[in-house]
């Protein structure tokens, strides 16, 4: 029987090697546990992440994630196709110095005194690739001073912007590009500079942001009813009385809930009432929703509601939360926010849709939106019926009905 035994040898090298490989294994899936954050795998706690990279294996989708002639941030710092821009900065960051009045030393000490919380907002291995704090800090400021410069020209002083219209257009579209924010608190210590001594809120400076907000989202206007016209005189007479900016539903509103960024107020602006998901660190699954059950529910083409008796309206407001159903007698109305379409239409949603899926909550409100209408629109004829004589506004005329569908 001892002739049978069979002898394995383990040489040492071969343990070591082993227990080594185990060992990197285990710090490998203890970094990635910590820095997973909301099923994308980002740096836990960023204010401004990247672009989750699932949604960047859609091809067609791709260049939205990206800025066209402007970077803004560490992200795109430094390409190439970016740099004509970037040669503008500096004058622009100088007539916006020049304009406030304010000695240039005091505003970069500002600027330097926030520089290591900005950091904090972005992946370590962008900041790495800056040689110094001071490196990250001009960048900072050059960029800060640029976008504000530019909405200042653009919103109130056209005439001052020395740049080509298409250049003003896209610059307007990379201002939504996730990866192309800026810290707010970036923004605003810098907006501290053109604000008068008496707005102490910074209201006015909130201002700029909500007209750029209101002129992205114009929408053509639509015939009236008569009760619509009794209902709009007696608003302007309401009007009349001053409104407080500190009143709940003025403007401070979205002071208290300062953003983390540009692209995350537009989606407080956009969602209206609904609350900033970065509220709800609990980070609630929709498998503890009451209502998960609905989230499978199906909807159909606008024809297809019309040929049941449904009708469609639009909401009295654009806020994309506000989709309402009121069933009659023989089938109902549906309410939706009007849609203004046009170049800058696919970018802005997939963006904001990025920064949802960034933020990890359950309440994708644009997410929402956006798959609520990719179902009501399925043929060039679903436009057709909701740019009709009754639904006029709920998408304007911009794009054509091919475009819309292939859009959605």
């Amino acid at each position: 029987m001892e002739d049978n035994k069979l002898e394995i040898v383990i040489s040492p090298g071969s343990v070591s090697h082993s227990s080594t490989s185990c060992d990197e294994w285990m710090r490998k899936m203890a970094t990635e546990i910590k820095g997973e954050n909301g099923g994308n795998y980002q740096q836990e706690g960023l204010k401004v992440p990247r672009v989750p990279s699932t949604f960047r294996k859609v091809d067609k989708n791709n260049s939205c994630y990206d800025p066209s002639v402007v970077s803004l941030g560490p992200y795109h710092h430094g390409k190439h196709d970016l740099k004509e821009m970037e040669e503008l900065k500096l004058p622009m960051a100088r007539q916006f110095v020049r304009d406030c009045k304010v000695p240039f030393e005091a505003m970069w000490s500002k600027v330097k005194e926030s520089n290591i919380d900005a950091s904090k907002c972005y992946e370590e291995d962008i900041i790495a690739k800056f040689n110094n704090n001071d490196q990250f800090a001009q960048m900072m400021f050059l960029d800060g001073c640029f976008i504000l410069q530019f909405l200042i020209c653009f919103m109130r002083k056209p005439g001052n912007l020395k740049m080509s219209s298409h250049d003003a257009v896209s610059i307007t579209k990379d201002l939504f590009v996730l990866e192309n924010q800026l810290p707010f608190s970036v923004l605003k210590s810098l907006m501290s500079f053109t604000c008068k001594t008496s707005d102490r809120g910074g209201g006015e400076g909130m201002k700029l942001f909500v007209d750029f907000f209101k002129h992205i989202r114009a929408i053509p206007p639509r015939r009236e009813s008569f009760r619509e016209k009794i209902l709009k005189i007696s608003e302007y007479f309401g009007k009349l009385v001053p409104k407080s900016l500190s009143s709940p539903s003025g403007l401070s509103r979205y002071q208290v809930l300062e953003p983390a960024h540009l692209l995350e107020f537009f989606h407080m602006l956009f969602v209206g009432h609904q609350a900033n998901p970065r509220d709800h660190p609990s980070r609630k699954s929709w498998q503890d929703d009451e209502y998960s059950p609905t989230i499978w529910s199906r909807y159909y083409p606008v024809e297809v509601l019309r040929d049941s008796g449904i009708h469609f309206k639009p909401s009295k407001t654009v806020h994309f939360a506000d989709v309402l159903f009121k069933p009659t007698w023989f089938a109902g109305i549906l309410y939706i926010p009007p849609l203004r379409i046009d170049d800058s239409t696919k970018p802005l949603l997939l963006n904001l849709i990025a920064y949802e899926a960034t933020v990890g909550t359950s309440t994708g409100w644009i997410t929402s939106y956006v798959c609520f209408m990719e179902s009501l629109i399925r043929h060039p004829e679903d436009v057709k019926e909701l740019r009709s004589r009754t639904y006029s506004s709920l998408l304007s005329e911009v794009t054509n009905k091919s475009q819309i569908c292939s859009m959605t």
